[in-house]
């Protein structure tokens, strides 16, 4: 027990006081980091990763996707499907403006996004559809065909399949051929 140190604790109303220079030296310069990072957002120095919206629906025919996309052209997205992969993504530009202009507020964002979806097993992701209509991005995805069971007949004897794997030779119905 020779080797345990007390533990003290400065822990009494004036604490706080005994730090207060680097208590206040600390918030001065997250805030001030805090305002330089958001001024430069607000005056749109920066360009940002958008998180479009996107509302799913099923139904018997396939899925439909729906993206929040203001502001966008078409030419602007993209739309990938890579195996059981679907990629949307995009670039909305910051307009421009005269060069001694100051921004007062920058509220509409403008930078990319990028969003991935896999896709169910029953789906033809080469069957992909897209349309853009008044800042939405319509996707839809057809289902594949589900395959329905196939029902198997029974032969008897060695018909069939049965006559190439065995390699005897038989007649119509299965029987061994006799030879005349």
């Amino acid at each position: 027990m020779g080797n345990l140190e007390l533990w003290r604790t400065d822990r009494g109303p004036f604490s706080l006081l005994r730090n207060w220079d680097s208590i206040t030296k600390e918030l001065d310069s997250f805030f001030n980091d805090f305002e330089k990072t958001a001024g430069e957002y607000r005056s749109g120095v920066k360009d940002t990763m958008l998180n479009p919206a996107c509302d799913v629906q099923e139904d018997e025919k396939g899925f439909l996707l729906s993206f929040d996309l203001p502001g966008f052209k078409k030419e602007d997205v993209n739309i990938e499907v890579n195996g059981n992969r679907l990629l949307v993504s995009g670039k909305r530009q910051r307009e421009t403006s005269a060069k001694d202009a100051k921004f007062h507020r920058v509220e509409r964002s403008h930078g990319e996004f990028r969003r991935v979806f896999e896709l169910p097993e029953n789906t033809k992701g080469e069957g992909v559809e897209a349309s853009y209509e008044n800042g939405v991005l319509y996707l839809m995805i057809p289902k594949a065909e589900i395959e329905r069971p196939k029902k198997v007949e029974i032969t008897e004897g060695k018909g069939g399949f049965m006559k190439k794997l065995v390699g005897v030779k038989t007649d119509e119905e299965g029987r061994k051929a006799v030879n005349s």
